[in-house]
């Protein structure tokens, strides 16, 4: 792992330029990297797919096995506590693992996980099992494992092909990383909803199939794939920060506006898929409108890549707060499909961006990037775990739309945090 996360100079493939090699190795291993990366990309693009798919069906698949509103909201909390756990746990093996046996394990636990679930939903259908409260919580703990399994995945995958860049290639690194997955993300809602609609266990065997390809591509990529020096080039110089307090605050902004993204997806991913095929809509149409989102986000989080002009602009980070309250109330007050579709849309340009921002403001200007990755990995984890699992609750014992106006408080205390960063910056200045 050291070879991939430390400057380390007894590294075969760092020595020359650590010895001050010939520079004429720098184009040769540059033109290597743009190549080696594909495969991460691929890694991350079949990744995304997989788990896209699985768990856009996942509230289906409680449901038609006898689950409730509370169990569909713990399957995903569950997944994303597994997750977050062993992401603190994993934070301390940056630097001591080789991220390519660390990924490709990842990806075989994942596989038996989805493997297990398969067998366990197509027994409880077939014996004629559904509403068996053990073979529900056993479905659960078989996503739970996988969640956990996935902190030896994501983070450990996005500082290998950020590794040692910063300023414009690092931002477009990054764009073109964001845009492999959440492209993956815009396809796998239309065939999970597709696939479940078919055949409940489906959409988890597609997941196993995606896991193959990805721990193909996981095994021709080379741990030297995206290394490059930190300075090898002029688009990979480091970013001056000399304002380290406003770095912060934006930092701190952006994480604010991902723990109020990915919790409002928590609730609409999870009670939002089974309020709107209560009312007549398919779980195909549903799968479409998450697919609406996904292309949103695949096309804020690719523009946000190519372009500069976003960085440390405050006022966005504010508007995208506010405007996940506003496709929240959308989905509260709204009773017909272009209105979910068009609250869908708004929460995928402001989820793309807060993801965008907070991968940048964590990168940037930090030798200890790995340690960020867990953070923001973490941010995820905790959103999604408020969000589906209290949404759950809430659903089954207060009301239906309960969960959507607990995320509108949270969104609106997290919006009051961030202009009260912000105003206390301008004040100390």
């Amino acid at each position: 792992m050291k070879a991939v996360f430390g400057n380390n100079p007894t590294n075969p493939a760092r020595r020359t330029l650590w010895a001050g090699g010939p520079s004429r190795s720098l184009p040769a291993r540059s033109a290597s990297a743009k190549a080696g990366v594909w495969f991460l990309y691929g890694a991350a693009f079949t990744m995304a797919i997989a788990i896209s798919v699985w768990w856009t069906a996942m509230p289906f698949v409680v449901r038609n096995i006898g689950g409730t509103e509370s169990h569909v909201g713990y399957a995903w909390a569950a997944n994303m506590l597994g997750y977050m756990l062993c992401l603190l746990l994993a934070g301390v093996a940056f630097g001591q693992h080789n991220p390519k046996n660390t990924t490709r394990i990842a990806v075989a636990v994942n596989f038996a996980s989805a493997l297990a679930m398969s067998i366990a939903v197509y027994a409880i259908l077939l014996k004629g099992l559904v509403g068996n409260l053990v073979l529900i919580w056993l479905v659960i703990a078989a996503g739970t494992v996988a969640g956990a399994a996935m902190s030896l995945f994501w983070p450990f995958l996005m500082s290998w092909v950020s590794e040692d860049l910063e300023g414009r290639t690092l931002n477009r690194r990054l764009g073109t990383y964001n845009g492999m997955w959440s492209a993956a993300a815009m396809i796998g809602p239309l065939l999970g909803g597709v696939l479940v609609e078919t055949g409940t266990p489906l959409p988890i065997v597609f997941a196993v199939g995606g896991f193959i390809i990805c721990f193909l591509f996981l095994s021709i990529a080379t741990d030297g794939s995206v290394q490059t020096s930190l300075f090898g080039d002029a688009g990979s110089r480091p970013v001056s920060c000399e304002d380290r307090a406003a770095l912060m605050r934006f930092r701190w902004m952006a994480r604010i506006v991902l723990f109020s993204s990915w919790a409002c997806l928590g609730v609409t991913r999870s009670q939002f898929a089974l309020l709107f095929t209560s009312m007549g809509f398919s779980e195909t149409c549903f799968g479409i409108i998450v697919t609406v989102f996904g292309f949103c986000n695949f096309a804020m989080l690719t523009a946000a890549g190519k372009c500069i002009f976003w960085h440390f602009k405050s006022a966005l980070l504010l508007a995208a707060q506010a405007l996940l309250s506003v496709s929240l109330l959308m989905i509260i007050f709204g009773r017909s499909l272009p209105i979910f579709v068009l609250s869908l849309v708004i929460m995928g340009f402001s989820f793309g961006f807060a993801y965008s921002s907070h991968l940048y403001y964590g990168s940037c200007g930090t030798k200890k990037r790995s340690v960020q990755m867990v953070i923001h990995e973490a941010t995820i984890s905790i959103g999604i775990i408020v969000g589906s699992g209290a949404g759950g609750y809430l659903a089954k014992n207060i009301g239906l739309y309960q969960p959507y106006w607990f995320a509108i408080i949270l969104v609106a205390i997290g919006f009051l945090i961030q202009l009260t960063i912000l105003l206390n910056g301008k004040l100390a200045r």
